[in-house]
C-alpha cells in the first residue's frame, strides 16, 4: 500500500465525530453536528461537522477540512504526526511506509544515518582533542562561540588530511557504497578526498534531532569557499530544511513567532543570546517546504536576511510564497549591518542588550518596506509609474487572507498615494474582479483565466489524476510555471511521483501542497469539475497559446524599437520566428476547435 491508500485506510476506519468532539462540545443536528467553533471566538455555533463527508467547516472563520486537518491545527502537529496519532488508534502501522522503496534503497538509508553519527562523533573528538595546535577552538573563542554554544551546535572539525574521516569510516566497518553515498567523501582521480578538510563542522539536523547533512567552514585563508554544504543526499534535501528548526520549534510555538536568516553563523550569533526561534534558509530562497515547517505552529515571520542586493531579492521573493500559502503576518527587519551576525557583533561592542526586542525595533511590515523601497514611484508625477506601482500593492494586498488587514494596507496605501480611500478601495474591487473567475463552468471561462489561475486548476486537476502529470510534462516546462505553489507541486511530483523512496517531510509536503491546491481552487470554481483528458488537454492548450501570443507581443516590440542601422538578417530573423509562432498558434486553435482567445 502507498501512503494515499494508507490514509484513505484511517479515513474509513476513524469516527470524525468521536475524534473531534474530544476537543469541541458537538451537538446533533439532522445528519450532521455542531459546536462553538475551536478556531475563533464565537457566542453562536457555527462549526459542523459531517460523518456522511468526513468533514468540518466553520462559516464563521472558514476553517475547513478531514479529520487530519482537524489535528493538524488543533494540536500544531505535521500531518505525518497526525496520520501516525490516527492510525496507531485504529491499529494502522504507518512507520513502515515512510520508506517504501526496495530494501536495498532502506537498508541504504539506515547505513547513512549510522555514518553520520559516526562522522559526527570523528569531527568532535578531533576539535577538543585531536587538534594539538587548537585552532578550531581558537577559531571559535574569536567567534565569539562559547562553549554551551559549541555543545548545542555540535561543533567539530576535520582534520587537514586528504582522507582522515574516510580512513576511520573504514575502520568502522562502512563499505565504499555506503561512504561515498554520504557525500562526506568524494572521489579525486579515483581516490578518496574528505569533503571537508580542514573545517569547523557542524551537522544540520532535521526536525526530530536526526543528522541528514553537515557544513563546514574553512579555516585556511586560501580556501576560495568559505562555507560549504554537504551535497544532496538521499538524506539531505535542502529545500525540506530549516538550519536550527529543531533547536527553535519549541520557542516558536511559545511565542508565535519565527525570525528566518540566510547564514548558519546567523542563526548561531542569535542563539547565543537567548534568540532561540531563529532559523536559517541555508543561503537558498525559502521553499514551500521550509514555510510548511513553522506554518502551522507560528503567527508572525520576520524576514531578517542580508542587507545587500541579493538579500533584499531573497525577501521580496519569499513576501508572496508566506502570504500565498498562509495565515502569518510578515515583517521585513532593515539593519545597517550587512547581516544579522554583524548585526549581533556590533551591538555586542556597543554593549546593548540584544534581544528579540531589538530585532523588532527594527522591523516593518511588508507594505512599509514597499513604500520605502520605491519611494520614487510613490512621488511620481508619471502617472504610468504610479499605476504601475498601485498595480503591485494590489497584487501583495490580494494575498492577504484577513479582511482587517487588506482593509488596514488599503488605508495606508491611500496615504501615501495621496488618493482618496474610495478611489483606492474601488480601483483594488477591480482588480480583484479582473482575477476572479465566478463561473459554475470551468470550460466556458478558460479563455478569461490568468496564467496563476490556470495553472492552479491544471495543478487541481492532476492532483486528483496523476497520470495527466504526464501530459504536462511534455507540453511545458515546470520551470515556466509562475504560480509559486503550482511550480513548488509540479516539480515535488517531478522529483518524487515514481521516486522508490518517499520520506516523511516529502509525503507532509504532498498533502499540504494538494489541500493548498485544492483551497485555492475551490474559491474559483463553483460546481464540480470532472477530471477529463479532453478537458486538461483543452486547457492546456489555452495556456500555450496564452504563452504564443505573450512571446509574439515581446517579438513585435523589439522589431518596433529595432535601431534603422539592424541588418535586414536581424529583422528576417524576428520576423520569420513570429511566422512560426503564428503557424504553431493557428495548429493548436484548428486541433482543439478554438475560435476565440
Amino acid at each position: 500500500m502507498n501512503i494515499k491508500e494508507v490514509v484513505e485506510e484511517i479515513k474509513n476506519r476513524v469516527v470524525i465525530e468521536d475524534v473531534i468532539g474530544r476537543y469541541v462540545n458537538l451537538k446533533k443536528s439532522g445528519k450532521n453536528y455542531v459546536a462553538l467553533c475551536p478556531f475563533h471566538k464565537e457566542k453562536t455555533p457555527s462549526f459542523t461537522v459531517s460523518p456522511e463527508k468526513s468533514f468540518y467547516h466553520c462559516f464563521g472563520c472558514g476553517k475547513s477540512g478531514d479529520v487530519f486537518t482537524f489535528l493538524m491545527e488543533i494540536e500544531k502537529i505535521s500531518f505525518m504526526e497526525a496520520v501516525r496519532k490516527l492510525g496507531k488508534e485504529v491499529g494502522v502501522d504507518v512507520d513502515r511506509l515512510l520508506y517504501r522503496g526496495s530494501k536495498e534503497n532502506a537498508s541504504l538509508i539506515s547505513s547513512i544515518k549510522q555514518l553520520n553519527i559516526e562522522a559526527q562523533k570523528f569531527f568532535v573528538y578531533y576539535l577538543l582533542k585531536g587538534d594539538k595546535d587548537k585552532v578550531g577552538v581558537n577559531y571559535l573563542k574569536k567567534r565569539g562561540i562559547t562553549k554551551q554554544i559549541a555543545e548545542k551546535f555540535k561543533f567539530g572539525m576535520s582534520p587537514n588530511s586528504r582522507n582522515a574521516l574516510y580512513s576511520y569510516l573504514k575502520s568502522k566497518f562502512f563499505t565504499d557504497e555506503t561512504i561515498f553515498e554520504s557525500k562526506l567523501v568524494i572521489k579525486t582521480s579515483g581516490h578518496p578526498v574528505d569533503l571537508f578538510r580542514y573545517r569547523i563542522t557542524f551537522p544540520i539536523e532535521n526536525e526530530y534531532n536526526e543528522i541528514v547533512g553537515f557544513a563546514g567552514r574553512a579555516l585556511s585563508s586560501e580556501e576560495k569557499a568559505k562555507y560549504i554544504n554537504l551535497p544532496e543526499t538521499v538524506l539531505f534535501k535542502k529545500r525540506n530544511i530549516l538550519f536550527g528548526f529543531n533547536h527553535a520549534k519549541n520557542k516558536i510555538k511559545n511565542t508565535r513567532r519565527v525570525f528566518l536568516v540566510e547564514g548558519y553563523f546567523d542563526v548561531i550569533s542569535l542563539h547565543k543570546y537567548g534568540v532561540d526561534n531563529v532559523c536559517g534558509v541555508m543561503g537558498t530562497a525559502l521553499t514551500i517546504e521550509q514555510v510548511r515547517l513553522f506554518s502551522n505552529i507560528a503567527e508572525e515571520v520576520y524576514l531578517f536576511f542580508d542587507s545587500d542586493e541579493a538579500g533584499i531579492n531573497a525577501v521580496e521573493r519569499s513576501i508572496p510564497l508566506i502570504l500565498a500559502n498562509t495565515d502569518l503576518s510578515v515583517k521585513i527587519v532593515s539593519i545597517p549591518q550587512k547581516d544579522p551576525d554583524e548585526f549581533v557583533r556590533y551591538n555586542e561592542e556597543k554593549g546593548q542588550i540584544i534581544d528579540e526586542s531589538l530585532i523588532i525595533k527594527y522591523s516593518k511590515d511588508i507594505f512599509d518596506f514597499f513604500i520605502d523601497k520605491n519611494q520614487n514611484k510613490v512621488k511620481s508625477e508619471d502617472k504610468k509609474e504610479r499605476i504601475a506601482f498601485l498595480i503591485r500593492m494590489f497584487y501583495f494586498i490580494s494575498l492577504l487572507r484577513n479582511v482587517y488587514d487588506k482593509e488596514e494596507a488599503l488605508k495606508k496605501l491611500s496615504e501615501v498615494m495621496k488618493i482618496s480611500e474610495v478611489v483606492i478601495k474601488s480601483e483594488f474591487e477591480k482588480y480583484q474582479n479582473r482575477q476572479r473567475i465566478s463561473t459554475e463552468n470551468i470550460t466556458s471561462a478558460y479563455s478569461r483565466l490568468s496564467y496563476e489561475d490556470l495553472e492552479l486548476i491544471l495543478a487541481y486537476m492532476v492532483s486528483k489524476n496523476n497520470i495527466l502529470f504526464d501530459i504536462l510534462k511534455s507540453e511545458i516546462d515546470i520551470q515556466d510555471i509562475r504560480n509559486e505553489t503550482v511550480r513548488a507541486y509540479f516539480s515535488f511530483l517531478d522529483e518524487y511521483l515514481f521516486s522508490e523512496e518517499v520520506n516523511e517531510n516529502q509525503i507532509n509536503t504532498l498533502y499540504l501542497l494538494q489541500s493548498e491546491i485544492e483551497s485555492k481552487s475551490s474559491s474559483m470554481i463553483k460546481g464540480n469539475i470532472e477530471i477529463l483528458k479532453e478537458d486538461f488537454e483543452f486547457l492546456l492548450s489555452i495556456y500555450k497559446i496564452k504563452k504564443i501570443k505573450e512571446k509574439k507581443q515581446e517579438i513585435q516590440k523589439i522589431i518596433e524599437k529595432i535601431s534603422s542601422d539592424s541588418t535586414d538578417e536581424v529583422l528576417e530573423e524576428l520576423l520569420e520566428e513570429k511566422h512560426l509562432l503564428t503557424l504553431e498558434e493557428k495548429k493548436i486553435k484548428e486541433l482543439r476547435g478554438i475560435s476565440y482567445i
